[in-house]
């Protein structure tokens, strides 16, 4: 998601659609929930320690800092023990106690969790419509760092209502395929101890990355 990629591209090829990752967009909501987070986190830093979960906030805020970017589906659905107070709680009241530390910080997570929904649940043709509601909403907002997330997804929306389009796999266009290819061939560099013949490592990537390609080609 930097600028000067998106402008390379339009240049060169100026009939591409340009697709920003969903991943990169979460990440980056992510981001500015988490520097939210840490900032009221430290503000209780400093106080000694308490006897009760409920008043060690910067504890809290710090141990399940991964309530504010983890999926809440896939957080750990048991008893989660807190051994620093001697008990276990569940993932329901552990995140109703985080949210309620600072109204803001609250904010900030229901409107994160509002973009997810968006990512989860819009397609190619009603994308448009739902992200303009969501640009709305966060660049009017009160709070800089969200009407900051607002500026960004305007800047992308083009890119970012491509990333809905259903490719032929039936999958979201993404480039996770081709990262996935990247970082085999690192590994391929790196378990080598270093090739010095390139057209021998070139060689050794197409027949690691591809599954039907022969090892010789036929006569």
């Amino acid at each position: 998601m930097l600028e000067p990629y998106r402008d390379v591209v339009t240049k060169v090829l100026p009939n591409t659609k340009i697709a920003v990752d969903s991943f990169h967009v979460i990440k980056t909501i992510n981001d500015y929930v988490n520097k939210f987070r840490i900032k009221v986190m430290n503000r209780y830093a400093g106080i000694k320690e308490f006897k009760t979960y409920k008043n060690d906030k910067y504890y809290m805020l710090k141990k399940f800092h991964y309530f504010f970017t983890k999926e809440y589906d896939n957080i750990y659905n048991g008893l989660i023990p807190i051994h620093k107070f001697k008990i276990s709680l569940s993932k329901s009241v552990i995140k109703d106690f985080l949210l309620s530390i600072d109204n803001d910080l609250k904010e900030m997570y229901n409107l994160k969790e509002d973009y997810r929904s968006f990512n989860r649940n819009a397609t190619y043709d009603n994308a448009a419509e739902q992200l303009d509601d969501l640009i709305h909403k966060y660049r009017n907002h009160r709070l800089e760092d969200i009407r900051s997330f607002g500026k960004m997804l305007s800047n992308w929306k083009e890119e970012i209502v491509n990333s809905f389009i259903i490719t032929d796999n039936k999958k979201r266009l993404s480039n996770g395929p081709i990262e996935g290819t990247n970082s085999r061939i690192k590994t391929i560099i790196k378990t080598s101890n270093g090739i010095k013949s390139f057209k021998r490592l070139r060689a050794r990537i197409i027949y690691s990355i591809n599954k039907d390609v022969a090892l010789k080609i036929p006569e």
